[in-house]
């Protein structure tokens, strides 16, 4: 593992002009949640949907606007998974940069996008029945952990390996089984990080106004850029091959 982080900390150290700029995406995506008006919150490096909120005054207008911020976002998201996928990718295999970000932007941002956008239907109906059934408690924890495992390595599955969604999944399921101990240092390193700057925001959001927006930029360009890389170096070692 430790030679692992090493090949993520020099990928992002050598591209991170390149990384900076796919990672603007983040940015947005996050932005456009924070200054919406909608039931959403972020959180440990993610966006929530506040359900109870969504029975209480909410208009058509108002739905339409949590839909199509919600999608811009998603789809913001997509791309610079994507995009960083393919920089992993490109440099592992020697490949041109460039070249290979444009030639497979689009084909596996459309993917990946569909893939977020199903997983996260699914996970809103079962918040919703949950919420319903006043069963939250434990339902929507149990199923987004169940659902999180086969997308974990799916969007790099799709970039490196160019699997179609389901096999994709199956593949990031089989990676888990493989390199067990890899996904849970993983996990702790992106859930100490994520952890970290929750903490810097309560601590600065007294008397620093814009507190939460230093917090999204760290996110954006720092934190979530390097998981993601490390996420993929982590699926790269089925091929002992490539150094």
């Amino acid at each position: 593992m430790v030679d692992v982080l090493k090949l993520a900390a020099n990928a992002y150290i050598r591209n991170w002009r390149i990384v900076s700029f796919f990672s603007i995406p983040f940015f947005l995506a996050f932005l456009i949640q924070i200054l919406v008006p909608t039931p959403t919150y972020v959180a440990m490096g993610a966006t929530f949907l506040r359900t109870g909120s969504m029975y209480v005054d909410l208009t058509t207008f108002d739905l339409a606007l949590i839909v199509a911020s919600f999608l811009i976002s998603l789809l913001l998201v997509s791309f610079a998974v994507v995009a960083i996928n393919l920089v992993i990718k490109s440099q592992r295999t020697f490949t041109n940069i460039r070249k290979e970000v444009m030639d497979g932007l689009e084909k596996y941002v459309v993917n990946v996008f569909w893939l977020y956008l199903s997983a996260w239907a699914l996970m809103l109906i079962v918040n919703l029945i949950g919420y319903e059934f006043e069963l939250n408690s434990w339902l929507m924890p149990a199923f987004g952990l169940l659902i999180s495992l086969p997308l974990f390595y799916a969007p790099t599955a799709m970039v490196i390996d160019e699997y179609r969604p389901v096999v994709a999944m199956r593949a990031s399921l089989g990676m888990i089984k493989r390199q067990p101990l890899m996904f849970i240092t993983w996990l702790v390193i992106g859930i100490a990080a994520l952890t970290l700057l929750d903490v810097i925001f309560i601590a600065l959001a007294g008397f620093l106004p814009y507190a939460r927006y230093f917090v999204l930029i760290a996110n954006s360009f720092f934190i979530l850029p390097f998981l993601i890389m490390l996420q993929v170096q982590i699926y790269l070692t089925k091929y002992t091959i490539l150094k």
